[in-house]
């Protein structure tokens, strides 16, 4: 509540602003809550709130200052001086309430002339016309009062009176009369001010990518939102996330007003910048969001009203199965080329893949942050596609990609769902994850969890020290049974390396109907044409022990010729050649050695989970080994031997 007692007529030093005054802030005027003029007979314009992130000690409450509209836009009916005085209020408004921070300015007449909130007159607020869109500067030269609830709406207007009337007396000493002479007198002040001040603590500037990546590197928490219309969500996803690094929040969104979407649209917009109010400076967040969720949050981002992010410090939105989609797609722009088109794109008619995607126009100034925004849609296609005559605006920067999943319906990547599609949630999950990652400066350092490449080399390392303990070393040097020691102690290194072991990722129990074994934490290694491998510790330790690499002939010999590493995935492409002397369990099982010479190429891929192998298969053109070893007529069959591997670069 307002403290009794009289105001004091002045605030701030005589002798012009000090530290950290003036503070600049700038942007669009844009709709504000539609109180000022309608309510209290005070028209303001409001800015967006989010260049208060460079200033995290400026306290709420009322500010006097100057402003500067572009006069390309708007001209004031004096045209002397296109500065003009002005108080404002930054904060929540406690009288009425608000859930987000709010930066609401009145602009004062020139202060040569009569002063309409001057004592014991007929009180006028200065209006002016509509300018929304018109960019404003304003320099904040000090601070007046607190915010404050008030008993009654005419005490909010009268102490909104006085403010105005504190501010004219506080702008009207000389010293502050440079930042009301014109806008190069002002600069040159705002020079001055700031090297006279070089002893006190600067105010923090706004985060730039350097900063960003150190505090990355110092470990930032990597704040992530969850939120769906149900109370409660899939435990295995939030704890997966979780076990990739992220801090995690479900925030259920049921929606309130089922009638009004806007209603709702702004209250999940209320509900996010709670969270994004409690972040410190440098910190920025991601969000994940399912069924009327996503809709919402992508309309948020496309309205064509504002200019500016509603989120400014989001760095990745990945958007499930968004209700309406087809509504979203007026303030969509999606283009497939790099043209600044505005079509959303569809897929096929008779699509056999999985997937498309988009990507929205990248022609954007290089200031501006780019946000990642990444869809997944159940079904081959939208509806006929949209042409949007809401061009996205350039302080909106964004990549937008789109994936369609043609064989799904909506809830496939949920594991609760009745609609839930393992392979699909694998895809989209793959996806995301990449984007979550890249949102929060991947692959720079300070992620607790291990790069994947990184488990993989290792992997490779394990498989290469078990080979040298069974080759060349003589028996004076190494018992059988010593290598066989060695081979089990390394086997066992290799299982660490992946889920289900006892150092590994340990998730949710798997459901009655899942068998992915990525999202279950269950380990799976499948050489596909054979079946040999192992889901168990016991069982993969006798694979790798007994089974695989490096059992078989002495002289076989393996060769990486490319990889492919995404968030959660690598692909090595592999040359392999032996001579059959011995039997390979893994690739010619319960066949007797044929002592032929054999070259195939071979195709690891590897899945991980939270840093450590999820899924192992290994591929290979079985009847061409088969046709090398003579087990195999390839003249009555299309297939071939050696040859097919000729044509690879070795």
């Amino acid at each position: 509540m307002r403290p009794d007692g009289p105001r004091d007529p002045v605030t701030g030093p005589d002798g012009g602003p000090e530290s950290p005054y003036p503070i600049r802030l700038a942007g669009p005027v844009i709709k504000g809550f539609g109180r000022g003029s309608k309510e209290l007979g005070i028209p303001t314009a409001n800015i967006p709130a989010e260049g208060l992130a460079a200033y995290p000690d400026l306290q709420v409450g009322v500010y006097y200052g100057v402003v500067a509209l572009d006069p390309a836009r708007f001209a004031f009916e004096d045209a002397s001086s296109p500065i003009r005085p002005a108080v404002l209020s930054i904060g929540y408004n406690p009288f009425y309430k608000n859930q987000t921070r709010s930066i609401e300015i009145h602009i004062m007449p020139s202060l040569s002339a009569p002063s309409p909130t001057a004592d014991g007159g007929p009180t006028k607020f200065h209006k002016l016309p509509d300018f929304y869109g018109t960019d404003l500067r304003l320099l904040i030269l000090g601070y007046i009062r607190p915010e404050y609830d008030y008993v009654s709406l005419e005490a909010l207007v009268e102490d909104i009176r006085l403010d105005c009337e504190v501010a004219r007396r506080s702008l009207q000493r000389p010293a502050y009369a440079c930042y009301l002479a014109g806008e190069e007198c002002a600069e040159d002040h705002l020079r001055r001010r700031r090297s006279s001040s070089s002893g006190t603590i600067p105010l923090q500037s706004p985060p730039g990518v350097d900063r960003r990546r150190k505090d990355t590197d110092t470990g930032a928490p990597r704040r992530l939102y969850l939120t769906s219309d149900t109370t409660e969500f899939d435990a295995g996803i939030l704890a997966r996330l979780r076990a990739e690094g992220f801090d995690v929040e479900y925030l259920p969104f049921p929606g309130r007003h089922h009638t009004d979407r806007e209603r709702d649209r702004k209250d999940l917009e209320y509900l996010l910048h709670e969270r994004e109010d409690d972040l410190e400076p440098g910190e920025r967040y991601a969000v994940v969001a399912y069924n009327k969720p996503a809709s919402l949050l992508l309309e948020s981002h496309h309205q064509p009203a504002t200019s500016t992010n509603p989120f400014p410090r989001l760095c990745a939105l990945v958007a499930y199965y968004p209700h309406d989609f087809d509504n979203c797609l007026d303030h969509l722009s999606i283009n497939t080329n790099g043209s600044p088109i505005s079509k959303v794109p569809t897929a096929p008619a008779n699509a056999n893949t999985t997937t498309s995607s988009s990507t929205a126009p990248t022609t954007y100034p290089p200031s501006v942050t780019l946000l990642p925004i990444q869809i997944h849609l159940a079904g081959d296609r939208c509806s006929a596609g949209f042409e949007s005559s809401a061009p996205t605006h350039t302080r909106k920067r964004h990549r937008c990609h789109s994936f369609f999943y043609p064989e799904s319906h909506a809830g496939f990547a949920e594991p609760s769902s009745p609609n839930y599609d393992g392979i699909a949630a694998r895809l989209a999950w793959s996806r995301a994850l990449e984007t979550l990652k890249r949102g929060f400066g991947w692959h720079g350092a300070g992620w607790k969890v291990p790069d994947v490449e990184s488990v993989w080399e290792e992997y490779w390392r394990c498989l290469a020290a078990t080979s040298e303990s069974g080759t060349g070393a003589g028996e004076q040097q190494n018992s059988s049974l010593a290598v066989a020691d060695e081979r089990e102690r390394l086997a066992a290194h290799i299982v660490a390396l992946m889920v289900g072991s006892s150092s590994g990722v340990q998730l949710n129990a798997p459901g009655p109907n899942d068998d992915d074994h990525t999202s279950l934490g269950t380990p799976l290694v499948n050489c596909v044409p054979t079946m040999m491998g192992g889901t168990t510790p016991k069982s993969l330790t006798h694979f790798f022990t007994s089974q695989f690499l490096p059992t078989g002939p002495p002289d076989q010999r393996i060769r990486l010729l490319s990889r492919t590493t995404g968030a959660d995935r690598i692909v090595d492409e592999l040359h392999f050649s032996f001579t059959h002397s011995e039997e390979i369990p893994w690739l010619l099982p319960s066949v007797p050695p044929t002592g032929r010479p054999v070259r195939i190429a071979l195709v690891m891929t590897a899945s991980f989970c939270a840093g450590k192998v999820a899924r192992l298969n290994v591929y290979w053109d079985q009847a061409s080994v088969l046709v090398q070893i003579g087990l195999l007529d390839p003249a009555r069959l299309p297939v071939v031997g050696a040859e097919g591997v000729e044509r690879i670069t070795v």
